[in-house]
């Protein structure tokens, strides 16, 4: 009888994790945005990017409440680099995009829902401020189906922005 206990909640521990693995993205989703130069087409470096509310206010990180990292930061863009792995192949560090710009976010934030935005400066002046709506179909939802304001498939949009001097 005893055994038969311990395998009965063995199985039901086993099958009350939803049956799937998990991997390192679960619990986050990333905005990705790939500031190019209208002339060249070729991403822009030097960058400040930042999340911002409907009033373009910088949204702050409170108590991790968008992100697991940051606490209490401005939500800030951060640029992908590259890697050398232990074969000296080389990689970029987030697979998900290569040169551009990306900010890491808890699963359950929908951009829509309260209107935010994208916010680009140059500090170097070349290129004016540009502010840039968020859309759902922009987020890049790793490792889950369960976000509830849409289904289960993404379609990984960056936020694309062509800047012109």
């Amino acid at each position: 009888m005893k055994k038969l206990f311990l395998f009965l909640l063995f199985t039901t521990f086993c099958f009350s994790q939803d049956g799937l693995p998990h991997c390192g993205y679960d619990f986050t989703t990333y905005l990705v945005a790939n500031p190019i130069d209208a002339t060249t087409k070729k991403i822009i470096d030097g960058l400040q990017i930042t999340l911002v509310d409907n009033n373009g206010n910088e949204m702050l990180n409170t108590n991790n409440e968008f992100s697991l990292i940051n606490k209490d930061k401005t939500l800030s863009f951060a640029k992908n680099y590259r890697v050398t792995l232990a074969n000296s192949e080389e990689r970029w560090f987030y697979n998900i995009c290569e040169d551009q710009y990306l900010l890491q976010l808890k699963a359950n934030f929908i951009p829509e829902e309260k209107g935010y935005a994208v916010k680009i400066t140059d500090s170097l002046k070349r290129y004016p401020t540009t502010i840039v709506p968020v859309f759902n179909t922009n987020l890049y939802v790793l490792c889950t189906t369960k976000v509830k304001s849409f289904g289960p498939k993404m379609t990984n949009n960056m936020i694309t922005v062509e800047m012109s001097k």
